[in-house]
């Protein structure tokens, strides 16, 4: 009952948006979730530029840019519309990504299907770099990440929850709770971008 909800709701936020204005999107949540997944299939639905921040957090072997050289990066990109991003990183203009975004959109999986993923993930990309992370950053797993993605929706969960409620006035704000919301609101895009009748 609880699942058949959550896609309800999922239905629900997805007939309030006007697509063709959206230029500027923000896909939030916790590690694991699908947002690097679901920014790339949103960019080839809307041809809006699929900006993946840790390609802009880390250099190869995992070493961390500075914040400054971080930031400037980002502006780069997101100063001229048309863009999704992909991450939390409040280390990357997150306020000026708020505020240019008119859509923002939040993975909130479930924490223990986030690790499984993340297990499935380091298993598939072993010994090499996924497509949504800097070349040369060979995917890992370490007890620290792994405390992360535990403890996020207690961490984080609470900032996303206020930022969504100030936002929702102004922007068009889904939260996705299952991947029948996820697959719900894509299929959504898709008919409204023309791609499925």
């Amino acid at each position: 009952m609880l699942r058949l909800m959550h896609w309800l709701l999922g239905l629900r936020m997805v007939t309030l948006m006007s697509n063709r204005e959206v230029k500027n999107i923000m896909v939030l949540g916790c590690s694991g979730g699908g947002k690097s997944t679901l920014t790339a299939n949103l960019a080839e639905i809307t041809r809006l530029r699929a900006v993946h921040l840790d390609h802009y957090l880390w250099l190869p072997n995992w070493v961390q840019r500075s914040r400054k050289e971080m930031q400037s990066l980002v502006d780069k990109e997101i100063l001229e519309d048309g863009w999704i991003t992909d991450g939390n990183h409040s280390a990357s203009n997150y306020n000026l990504r708020v505020k240019r975004a008119n859509m923002l959109i939040w993975v909130d999986i479930s924490r223990w299907r986030c690790l499984l993923n993340i297990f499935m993930r380091v298993w598939k990309y072993r010994g090499r770099t996924r497509p949504s992370m800097t070349a040369g950053c060979l995917e890992r797993l370490d007890m620290e990440f792994l405390l992360y993605v535990w403890n996020f929706k207690k961490t984080r969960g609470t900032a996303l929850e206020r930022l969504f409620e100030v936002e929702k006035q102004t922007k068009h704000c889904i939260r996705l709770k299952t991947y029948a919301d996820i697959n719900a609101f894509e299929k959504k895009m898709k008919q409204d971008y023309g791609q499925e009748f």
